[in-house]
């Protein structure tokens, strides 16, 4: 990306933004930000910034901490905490944004699959994450750059400093657990490896990249991803199960759907949450756009790390 606006990589300490790092060119020019330094990244590349940290010193330290010049920013922070900084530099250091020449955002799936939720808390996350995607392209549309919000489906990987809270997860309990019962009907499922999700991200920022600024504002999107291959909850454990036999010991009991659901009934007094999540298992969370499609390659069939 010789020649290329900065890349500004918001939430560097995570697994994406370490994914990220490793796919630049050597030439790319690019610095992480956040509250604190990456495992193995050089200060060279990084400076500090919260996004929480609003107040005038804190936006202060913001914009001395971007770089000079035209600049990309690729954040895979929350985006409840991004939307509301950007608006807020807008407002009173409209000056540092002033080489702004695109943002991409990541957000998630959930802002879809959870918004009809029986209980309090994924509702209130899918709404959250709705009204940050809401505010994040009004103050895009403000500052005239195109705004891409990527909302991705199950995410997974490992990286040398970071594991996802998804595929991994669900490795240690079939590692714990000598029986796991399950509902004869299991959902689709979409997962998307990290890798995958910051081809993306690149891809969208290049396009930015490669626009004048005065492009018509038309470029801004909402793009909800998953992995190029679709298959069912179980499935997705008997992929786990495959490449790790201390994962494999454990036994995948499938039980009549409603008695499953029965069995689960309990947890709606303990935890409406749980309960909710045990429910979705059931559930198709699937039917995204896939990986191959928004960048052009073959798809490629969903893959598990070997264990650590």
């Amino acid at each position: 990306m010789s020649g290329a606006p900065t890349l500004v990589i918001f939430g560097a300490n995570s697994l994406c933004a370490e994914a990220l790092i490793e796919q630049l060119e050597a030439s790319a020019s690019w610095v992480g930000l956040g509250r604190h330094r990456p495992p193995g990244m050089a200060g060279l590349w990084w400076q500090h910034c919260d996004l929480s940290d609003l107040s005038g010193q804190g936006l202060e330290t913001a914009a001395a901490a971007l770089p000079p010049g035209p600049q990309i920013w690729i954040s895979f922070a929350p985006i409840w905490l991004l939307a509301p900084f950007l608006a807020a530099m807008a407002r009173h250091k409209p000056a540092a944004l002033s080489e702004l020449r695109g943002v991409v955002a990541c957000s998630s799936s959930s802002v879809i699959t959870k918004r009809f939720a029986a209980n309090r808390f994924d509702r209130e996350l899918s709404a959250r994450l709705a009204n940050s995607q809401t505010l994040l392209l009004q103050t895009s549309e403000q500052l005239g750059v195109p705004a891409r919000i990527l909302a991705p489906t199950l995410i997974h990987g490992r990286s040398a400093h970071h594991a996802d809270r998804n595929v991994e997860a669900l490795r240690n309990v079939l590692r714990r657990l000598p029986l796991l019962p399950l509902p004869a009907q299991t959902g689709l499922r979409q997962p998307i490896a990290a890798a995958d999700l910051v081809a993306v991200a690149l891809q969208q920022g290049r396009e930015m990249a490669s626009t004048a600024k005065e492009s018509p504002l038309s470029e801004s999107a909402l793009l909800p991803l998953g992995g190029d291959e679709t298959l069912s909850y179980r499935a997705l454990l008997e992929r786990i199960q495959q490449g790790d036999p201390r994962a494999a010991r454990c036994r995948l009991l499938s039980l009549p759907t409603h008695l499953f659901q029965w069995l689960a009934s309990p947890l709606l007094l303990v935890s409406p949450k749980t309960f909710e999540a045990v429910m979705r298992l059931s559930a198709d969370l699937a039917g995204f756009v896939c990986v191959a499609d928004l960048i052009g390659r073959p798809p490629q069939p969903f893959q598990v790390q070997p264990p650590p």
